[in-house]
C-alpha cells in the first residue's frame, strides 16, 4: 500500500541528498549526502536512524541496500563504505 511520508531533511547542516536506496527488508530509506555520509530514515515519520561515513567528505554516488548490509560508493576516489545490519561494524575500505 502506498503512503506518502513527510519531507525528509538530509541534515541540519544543509547537505544535499545525492543517492537513495530503499531497504528490501524493512521500512528504511537510505540517503547518501553531498558530505559523504549515509543516513537511514526509518518508518513513515522519516525518523533519522543510523549513519556512517563513506570516505573523506566526498558525495555519495551510489547506495546498495541488501539483506544483511548497506554499501555506499563515493563519487570520486577509491573506496567503499559499509554498515552491517545489527550495527556491529561500520567500515570504510580504500
Amino acid at each position: 500500500m502506498y503512503r506518502p511520508i513527510p519531507f525528509i531533511p538530509s541534515s541540519n547542516l544543509g547537505q544535499s541528498i545525492t543517492a537513495l536506496a530503499f531497504d528490501p527488508l524493512s521500512d528504511v530509506l537510505w540517503a547518501g549526502t553531498s558530505a559523504g555520509t549515509v543516513i537511514g530514515h526509518a518508518g513513515t515519520s522519516g525518523a533519522r536512524g543510523v549513519s556512517f561515513p563513506v570516505g573523506s567528505h566526498v558525495e555519495v554516488k551510489k547506495l546498495i541496500a541488501e539483506e544483511n548490509s548497506v554499501k555506499a560508493l563515493p563519487a570520486s576516489g577509491e573506496g567503499v563504505g559499509s554498515w552491517t545490519k545489527g550495527g556491529m561494524n561500520k567500515w570504510y575500505f580504500r
